[in-house]
């Protein structure tokens, strides 16, 4: 089947981890006997590139596609201006079922992304919506989404030796590293909570520990990160369905996450791994605890049926579902 994916979330050179989760899958459904063709709008190197992106997506639409399969809601909005092929949309938007002020903005472009509204509105339009997380069918009005998270690399994340990961990033192999699963600059993953927490440690005698951030890390080489470290600490204000919590559980790294997306039902059933509250003296608290336990859990079993084969073969089976009823 010939598939158009349309998105704004996609590597690029600076930020090498910045819609790796799209990457991905594009390949995965290649292997899948797919013929897939992605059109990148890059809205990071400049918001202009928005203007031109009405224009880029019907030239590529004359190709000929039986699926256009989008990742945003900008591009779904324009992908729905046309009805002659079918749409899919995987929505990955956290800030859709939050509150938070925080995802308030000055920018024109960026009111429009955070409008629930707007996301509503075209979540109407789309011949297919799939989220990757339950939580977010309500907010968008379609309780006939389908939940499918973002699929695993599970021949990537992998688990290896701490001290052999270490060496490889030229890490001080006496410290104990706690990682922190994003750029400190995104202020909606709120870094001075995680800051916060370990410096408290450090105040309270336990000196060996630091905080490690993945910071515009290819995503080739987070696999290492997580090996490298004794835990993973996620103290978001909102998230969709963080594809990082299992990368992470595939390489049986320990996790503590603020209640986030599906976090919880995430690491409900693995032992060494908890929800944190949003607090510095809680987060502090249970990072001492998780420190004092063996620094690996039986993580990789409980998230194995996220992979992205399982994940390329349920979008297969939409694809057909739709082409079919066109048909």
């Amino acid at each position: 089947m010939k598939v158009l994916v349309f998105t704004n979330m996609y590597p690029t050179e600076e930020f090498p981890f910045y819609g790796s989760f799209v990457h991905d899958e594009a390949n995965a459904l290649r292997r899948a006997g797919h013929d897939v063709t992605v059109y990148f709008v890059n809205g990071r190197a400049s918001k202009l590139n928005y203007l031109a992106m009405p224009f880029g997506f019907f030239r590529r639409l004359v190709a000929g596609y039986d699926i256009v399969h989008v990742h945003h809601s900008y591009c779904g909005f324009i992908a729905t201006m046309q009805r002659r092929v079918p749409v899919v949309w995987t929505f990955h938007e956290g800030e859709i079922s939050s509150d938070a002020a925080m995802i308030e903005s000055d920018e024109p472009i960026k009111r429009v992304a955070y409008s629930k509204r707007f996301k509503r509105s075209v979540a109407q339009r789309v011949n297919r919506l799939i989220v990757v997380a339950g939580h977010l069918k309500e907010p968008l009005g379609r309780e006939d989404a389908i939940t499918l998270p973002s699929g695993l690399d599970f021949d990537r994340f992998v688990p290896m030796e701490t001290d052999d990961a270490k060496r490889r990033l030229d890490l001080d192999p006496a410290t104990r590293y706690i990682l922190f699963p994003s750029s400190p600059d995104r202020v909606e993953k709120r870094y001075e909570l995680a800051r916060g927490a370990v410096d408290r440690l450090r105040e309270g005698g336990i000196g060996d520990v630091d905080l490690l951030c993945l910071d515009r890390v290819p995503h080739a080489d987070v696999p290492v990160y997580m090996n490298a470290c004794e835990l993973m600490l996620m103290t978001s204000a909102f998230e969709a369905s963080p594809v990082t919590i299992r990368e992470a559980l595939s390489c049986n790294l320990p996790v503590l996450s603020t209640n986030v997306g599906d976090a919880k039902t995430i690491l409900a059933n693995v032992d060494g791994c908890c929800i944190v509250e949003p607090d510095i003296d809680d987060i502090a608290a249970e990072l001492k605890a998780a420190l004092g336990r063996p620094r690996r859990v039986a993580g990789r079993d409980s998230v194995e049926k996220y992979s992205l084969e399982n994940t390329a073969r349920a979008i297969s089976g939409i694809y057909q579902e739709l082409v079919h009823g066109k048909q």
